[in-house]
């Protein structure tokens, strides 16, 4: 099993369009077990997700030790991908867990990461753009971080401070995506090599396009190559799938 967190402090990335896609390729294209962990009190991949919106999001099991994870489980439309759904009280949840004491923060993230620990084949969570001690430590359960990243040379220098964070929590950094990318935009492959330089190997080959089909897929609630696989939008996601899955191993 192993467990990915996609974060960057960063809103706009595209990062819950990212694990929405990954998780239809790792389990429907892959056929692989997936749970997807939707972390952030926007609700994006459990409106998108769930089956059932539960009232229990797994913020309640975060701040409260007698709520099982599983009351945040929902199936899916599809037969591999399960949810841990959020509610909108995620984003009240950080401040309640801080005063938690140290032993029931840890017990609660630990029977978080046991319940998915022999469960699922990827654990993917959804993080909300909010650099908090909740975030870091749900950082700190998992087996690496991926950051998505728009370019643009503020975004760039951010990527120094999300990379501290994983440092600091012990996790590992798996690299960085580049989403919406316009290759007719030479600011854009000035930028792209730009991070190359300063990341090296910790950038991923594979660069997600700025695409109309993938804004109007998710509108139509379906990931992209559930829209039209055969092209390169989506062909783009399967590479960054299989990426993946080469660096985690």
């Amino acid at each position: 099993m192993k467990s990915i967190a996609f974060f960057n402090n960063k809103g706009g990335v595209s990062k819950t369009s990212t694990v929405l896609n990954i998780a239809y390729i790792l389990g429907e294209v892959y056929k692989r077990k997936v749970l997807v962990v939707d972390c952030d009190g926007q609700q994006n991949a459990s409106r998108f997700l769930a089956d059932d919106l539960s009232e229990n999001g797994i913020e309640k099991t975060l701040i409260n030790a007698a709520v099982s994870p599983r009351e945040a489980l929902s199936s899916t439309r599809y037969e591999h991908i399960d949810v841990l759904t959020s509610t909108t009280d995620m984003n009240r949840c950080a401040e309640q867990f801080q005063s938690l004491s140290e032993a029931e923060r840890e017990k609660n993230l630990s029977k978080l990461s046991g319940f998915w620990s022999d469960q699922y084949d990827y654990v993917l969570l959804d993080l909300p753009p909010a650099l908090n001690s909740l975030t870091e430590q749900l950082i700190g359960i998992t087996d690496g971080v991926i950051v998505p990243v728009e370019l643009g040379s503020f975004a760039i220098q951010g990527i120094a401070k999300v990379t501290e964070t994983i440092n600091r929590v012990g996790a590992a950094f798996i690299g960085c995506f580049i989403s919406k990318y316009d290759k007719k935009n030479k600011a854009d492959e000035e930028l792209k090599k730009l991070l190359e330089n300063n990341l090296g190997n910790k950038v991923f080959s594979t660069v997600i396009p700025y695409s109309n089909i993938i804004r109007n897929s998710i509108n139509y609630k379906m990931t992209a190559y559930e829209y039209m696989h055969w092209l390169s939008p989506a062909k783009k996601y399967v590479e960054l799938t299989e990426e993946i899955i080469r660096k985690v191993g």
